[in-house]
């Protein structure tokens, strides 16, 4: 495969001490890494120092670095992580560690560092970076690192404005020009009016503010009409548990494609007597009626709800995931392809799309945590269900 101008530039001109490439995601940022390592590692052969390799996990170093490098390079020369976290690549011992946590790479404490290539840096502990200043300490050291930037405030940012001997590229979506052009039209689309836009597409860190879904319409996102069983479609259950905070539950019904939540629950104990879990199981099963569920997902802090509903026997029960950034992310999309629609019923869920906010005194992406219940319900479907449904997402 021919390389793009930016790559090329990045093969050419990148020869300083730190060398980056920030931007939009497949914009062709670490495609290039698979030939700038080779060239790295063998420059280094055979000089004092270890060579790494580091990224978020060890998975993700597999996932993201080692396995499109056998691809193109075979097994012979990129070898697989063994148990002492070593890979064999072009005749180079390199680690290969998670970043996630500083524990992960104590090993590298004391160690001089001749070659860092790192992944998805800004995802890294601060602290692991920090330690790498004062590891790459050979004249000839150097580090290549790819990222997706996230907010202006980021730690990572701020390294890259200061004075050190850096060198970094910025890519958009449109700097790669072997993808189809479809494919960059409904990844625009996907992203439309949201945060991840700037980030994603244009390349930019920009912050996390105002409304965390602008881009919900009544026009695209909101249906009226009768709710009724249909034949043929499926019926999922989404829980958000609270005792003091309100108890908040979704009906979603999925047509083979989209998905619409039909009822909602409110119970706030704040505001009425306070349920136990059995009371909050007799308003679920009121609520469902007999609609036939496929399974309830449910807020994966309330164990003992979780259990009152095993107890009858009459529901499969899960724990949803509750990765609240990939969770938004991913609603995002939904509602940029209108696959995510709200029944004009469900009041308290429709007055939350116009309150559920980023905390823009937060220097990372985070919510405030008011007027979330329902948002937090409709994440946990969309993550734990809907994208194992739609698949054809991407």
């Amino acid at each position: 495969m021919p390389f793009s101008v930016k790559q090329r530039e990045y093969f050419d001109n990148a020869n300083r001490r730190w060398n980056f490439k920030t931007g939009a995601t497949r914009s062709g940022k670490t495609y290039m890494d698979y030939y700038v390592i080779p060239k790295r590692i063998r420059a280094r052969i055979g000089k004092p120092g270890l060579a790494v390799i580091l990224g978020v996990t060890k998975s993700t170093i597999e996932r993201n670095i080692l396995e499109p490098m056998r691809n193109i390079w075979g097994t012979d020369l990129v070898g697989e992580i063994n148990s002492q976290n070593i890979c064999y690549l072009f005749g180079e011992r390199v680690y290969c560690l998670g970043a996630e946590k500083v524990s992960q790479v104590s090993k590298l404490r004391g160690s001089s560092i001749k070659y860092v290539y790192g992944d998805e840096v800004a995802d890294w502990n601060e602290e692991v970076f920090e330690m790498l200043k004062s590891r790459l300490d050979k004249p000839y050291s150097c580090f290549d690192g790819a990222l997706n930037p996230q907010g202006p405030n980021h730690w990572l940012k701020e390294f890259l404005d200061s004075d050190f001997d850096i060198y970094c590229q910025k890519y958009t979506i449109f700097d790669n020009p072997f993808l189809d052009k479809k494919f960059v039209e409904n990844l625009c689309k996907e992203y439309e009016g949201s945060v991840y836009y700037k980030r994603y597409i244009l390349g930019e860190w920009a912050l996390a503010e105002g409304l965390v879904y602008p881009m919900f319409s009544r026009e695209k996102n909101v249906v009226g009409g009768e709710v009724e069983y249909k034949r043929g479609h499926q019926y999922y259950v989404s829980i958000d548990y609270g005792t003091v905070n309100p108890f908040a539950v979704g009906i979603f019904d999925f047509d083979g494609r989209s998905s619409t939540m039909i009822k909602e629950l409110h119970y706030s104990g704040r505001d009425r007597d306070r349920l136990d879990n059995e009371g909050y199981y007799s308003k679920l099963e009121t609520l469902i009626g007999d609609l036939p569920i496929e399974y309830i997902v449910v807020d994966p802090s309330a164990a003992g709800f979780i259990e009152t509903i095993k107890k009858y026997g009459k529901y499969i029960v899960k724990g949803a995931n509750n990765d609240v950034l990939n969770g938004i992310q991913e609603v995002t999309k939904y509602l940029n392809y209108g696959l995510l629609k709200i029944h004009e019923s469900c009041t308290e869920t429709l007055k939350e799309f116009q309150q559920y906010a980023w905390d823009d005194d937060k220097p990372e992406d985070e919510v405030i945590k008011e007027n979330d219940h329902h948002m937090d319900l409709i994440r946990y479907y969309i993550w734990t269900v809907a994208r194992q449904l739609n698949r054809w997402i991407v």
